[in-house]
């Protein structure tokens, strides 16, 4: 990526996505990412949760194990609060067509929940308002699927 552009998608978390936005406090763990067939860990800087204009919305701020850029950005949106295998295999398909990670993360730390994340790196400025559509109709989607179980099995 261009330096001027990391520079600009930079200012631009800075300025418009983090500006008045709570920072999730604590150590986080890392998260992985399979690069040539080899897992490579990206250290969480930070956690931003983004409710206030994007509900079940948080944004990653990783290093990067290779020097360029030094730090990513990943948006990412809670599919459940509490993940299961099974609610993997449900957003699985879904995240794979997209181009999407999938992760189980525990977002808050002293409270035992794995969450279930849909997460995309944001690469460009004009990436971000597109991938929050994306993810906000993946979860709807999601919960569309979930709740066609739950009629099933309450029908049973």
């Amino acid at each position: 990526m261009h330096d001027s552009t990391q520079t600009d998608l930079k200012s631009f978390i800075q300025n418009e996505i983090i500006k008045n936005v709570k920072k999730v406090r604590g150590k986080h763990a890392p998260i992985s990412e399979i690069v040539n067939s080899v897992p490579k860990t990206l250290a969480v800087e930070k956690i931003y949760d983004l409710s206030e204009s994007n509900k079940n919305f948080f944004l990653f701020i990783v290093k990067n194990y290779s020097k360029t850029p030094k730090l990513r950005y990943f948006l990412a949106i809670s599919l459940a609060n509490n993940s299961s295998d099974f609610l993997v295999q449900i957003a699985k398909d879904s995240a794979i067509k997209n181009n999407l990670k999938l992760i189980q993360y525990s977002i808050y730390r002293k409270i035992f929940r794995i969450q279930l994340l849909l997460i995309k790196e944001i690469n460009e400025i004009e990436d971000y308002t597109d991938l929050v559509e994306k993810l906000k109709n993946l979860r709807s989607e999601f919960r569309g699927k979930l709740e066609k179980i739950k009629n099933l099995v309450e029908n049973e």
